[in-house]
């Protein structure tokens, strides 16, 4: 029976992305890694929370240091303060098996989403796979090749600096925030992600699936 609970899990997963985008839910993804080689550098800090539009779900906020940060803390050339982080923290930290267990359930039939899904997505799924855990998010969003996209519908050059987060979130009129540390950055995201989301995917009947198909990402 085996092929009929695959239908059936297919069926679902193609019932949630055809539905009004609003009626979704998001999981915003942020991390912090000790560098951007996904073969030799760690995630220090995860953080994430859950949206469900046109709400950021404050109370399903998650943010933890990670036991592979404090094994590397001591060699991060960035001390004592590393991406928000100081000795203190790397000291209080995570099992990361734990932390991703938990991350796996919660995207379950959730919209995954980060700024810059390719390089956050690399560091999770080595970290996931070291621990014998499978993340399956119903899809990906990523609001820098939304933003990216949309730029590029509206000008030929794209100046340097633009698709920061902060630079997105300018264009929007979102407030400043304080940067590098993964939960600032995660609800900094989901804000953008809904300004995106509100401003261009036009009425509020747009599905999953087209809104998807503005912000993917190839992974």
């Amino acid at each position: 029976m085996a092929w009929t609970q695959a239908l059936q899990r297919w069926w679902q997963r193609r019932q949630l992305l055809n539905q009004q985008w609003t009626d979704a839910r998001y999981v915003v993804v942020d991390i912090e890694t000790s560098g951007l080689d996904v073969n030799q550098d760690v995630m220090l800090a995860i953080a994430w929370i859950e949206v469900r539009p046109p709400c950021l779900e404050y109370q399903s906020a998650r943010y933890f240091v990670l036991d592979s940060a404090a094994d590397t803390s001591h060699d991060l050339k960035q001390s004592p303060v590393v991406h928000g982080l100081v000795q203190r923290d790397f000291n209080e930290s995570s099992e990361s098996k734990l932390v991703l267990q938990e991350l796996a359930q919660v995207l379950e039939d959730a919209i995954l989403v980060c700024h810059h899904t390719h390089l956050d997505w690399q560091f999770l799924q080595v970290a996931a796979r070291d621990h014998g855990i499978k993340l399956s998010p119903l899809g990906w969003f990523d609001t820098l090749q939304f933003e990216l996209r949309r730029l590029r519908n509206q000008q030929h050059h794209i100046p340097r600096g633009s698709l920061t987060l902060a630079a997105a979130r300018g264009r929007y009129r979102l407030p400043d925030y304080h940067a590098h540390h993964a939960f600032n950055d995660a609800v900094a995201c989901a804000e953008l992600m809904l300004a995106q989301g509100y401003k261009y995917a036009g009425s509020a009947k747009a599905s999953v699936k087209n809104l998807l198909q503005v912000g993917r990402v190839r992974l």
